[in-house]
């Protein structure tokens, strides 16, 4: 694809936020660990100075940066200093397997990788990846692809301008916020967490591993932190925040929950409501594609049993609507579409790119539309619900997972002849389930197919039921596997 635009700013929008902050509040905390607090001055210190290291080992504008990421502040300083030196961050999260790692780097044809933590290590490519600077690139990120490889996503700096703005309006962060760093590493929330703090001079404060891998620590990390400032999916709301956390039970200083990343449930939204009785809880949707938010529901009255909360109006400049309130044919009539200036660029792969942004039908300048690939529908007083999803692309814990994807991942193996990955119900809710058929003479078993899948994909990808079925031809004469067991 071509990312080529003109009038690509001097300094990154998010970079302009950072100077801001340092010349409003200096000696405020920027970033808090828990063993290390950070200013302002300090943080516009280390940015400038990792910039310039950047300039010294050969990095120029527009250069692209794979970051393979650790939760931390050599993170946000990494993506931070990636943008001061004009290059194009595109971050990974380190912990993922190798194997997937190369797989996004041939996505995103970097021409450096950086490692950010203990100490920088910057290692140029030479082998072929890398094509010639493009103006217009603000960051990469990576959804999942409909082959079993990541799509690389390519931003351009407007839209986090844009987010900037209405952010800063609607929700005013000011120094006495405390925003959590909960975004997975590589998506696209995670930028949100950054941006929030540095319009507020606000601090970003960074979890411990375990808050985000057990259940109800992050309502105790909350409250020990005194965050004020939430953003989370469906999943880590149940898991961290209600989870084994008493009923009666309040966070006070929470102020603002966004929620996003899935449809949030009714009853999740109530039982927030409940334990973060002063905070605004807001469901947000966006894609990485539109990216950010494009539209936005605040929860002000209660939702039934068994009901979704819808995805609200655009926002931001985005109009989001279904196929069928557009004029003419394009978008199924069901398929939710996002209308916006600030979309992203496209994907690096221009095939992909033209079957999902197309020019918009109005005509009106600087306005395309993106095809999510999400189903929807209005209820009775007009609102708009996320039903569930076009192609086989699901949503885990916030994450989009492509069924093919694990299947490309289980026939990776030496011994799987085919895979079906489904999301089943189970007794405690949605279960990510694959069954394989082995090759004759297979001894593999589902412990060691598990291995594999660690090696080959994120842990939320990682099915956590497996299975051994065989291959049957389906009415329409289509292949399924029926599982054994």
């Amino acid at each position: 694809m071509s990312t080529r635009q003109s009038g690509r700013p001097a300094t990154h929008p998010v970079v302009g936020l950072l100077e801001q902050a340092v010349a409003a509040r200096p000696e405020g905390i920027a970033i808090e660990t828990s063993d290390r607090t950070i200013t302002y001055r300090e943080l516009g210190d280390e940015v400038a100075d990792l910039a310039a290291w950047f300039g010294a080992q050969g990095v120029v504008p527009q250069d692209r940066i794979l970051i393979r990421a650790e939760r931390g502040s050599g993170f946000v300083t990494a993506l931070l200093a990636s943008w001061s030196a004009g290059a194009v961050p595109a971050p990974v999260d380190g912990a993922h397997p190798e194997a997937r790692i190369a797989r996004y780097r041939r996505a995103a044809r970097p021409r450096w990788v950086l490692s950010p933590a203990p100490e920088p290590a910057l290692v140029r490519l030479d082998d072929g990846h890398a094509p010639a600077p493009d103006d217009g690139l603000s960051h990469i990120l990576f959804t999942s692809g409909t082959t079993g490889d990541p799509a690389a996503v390519a931003v351009g700096p407007e839209p986090l301008r844009a987010m900037s703005r209405w952010y800063a309006e609607q929700f005013a962060p000011g120094p006495t916020d405390r925003v959590a760093l909960l975004g997975g590493l590589g998506h696209d929330p995670v930028l949100r967490d950054l941006i929030a703090a540095l319009l507020g001079t606000a601090t970003l404060v960074v979890p411990d591993p375990e808050v985000l891998g057990r259940p109800g620590r992050l309502a105790a990390f909350a409250e020990r932190a005194e965050l004020t400032v939430l953003h989370c999916t469906p999943a880590l709301l149940e898991f961290g925040l209600l989870l084994g956390t008493d009923p009666d039970h309040r966070l006070p200083r929470l102020r603002l929950i966004l929620c996003g990343g899935a449809p949030l449930p009714g009853e999740i939204a109530e039982r927030t409501k409940l334990l973060c009785d002063t905070a605004r809880l807001l469901n947000v949707y966006g894609t990485t594609e539109t990216p950010q938010i494009a539209a936005a529901h605040e929860l002000r009255a209660p939702r039934g049993e068994g009901e979704h909360v819808p995805i609200g109006s655009g926002v931001a400049g985005a109009v989001v609507l279904l196929g069928s309130e557009l004029p003419g044919t394009g978008p199924a009539a069901d398929e939710i579409v996002v209308r916006s200036r600030n979309l992203a660029l496209g994907y690096l792969d221009d095939k992909r790119s033209a079957d999902r942004f197309r020019p918009d039908p109005l005509g009106e300048e600087g306005y395309r539309l993106y095809l999510t690939g999400d189903v929807g529908a209005r209820g009775a007083d007009g609102e708009l619900h996320v039903t569930g999803r076009a192609d086989r692309q699901i949503s885990v814990n916030g994450y989009r997972v492509a069924l093919q994807e694990i299947e490309a991942a289980a026939t990776r193996h030496p011994q799987v002849a085919r895979a079906a990955a489904a999301l089943e119900a189970g007794p405690r809710g949605d279960v990510l389930a694959l069954t394989v058929t082995v090759r004759d003479g297979s001894s593999l078993t589902p412990a060691e197919l598990r291995r594999h899948l660690r090696g080959e994909l994120p842990a939320h990808a990682v099915p956590s039921a497996v299975g051994f079925g065989e291959s049957v031809l389906d009415p329409n004469h289509k292949t399924r596997l029926v599982s054994n067991g």
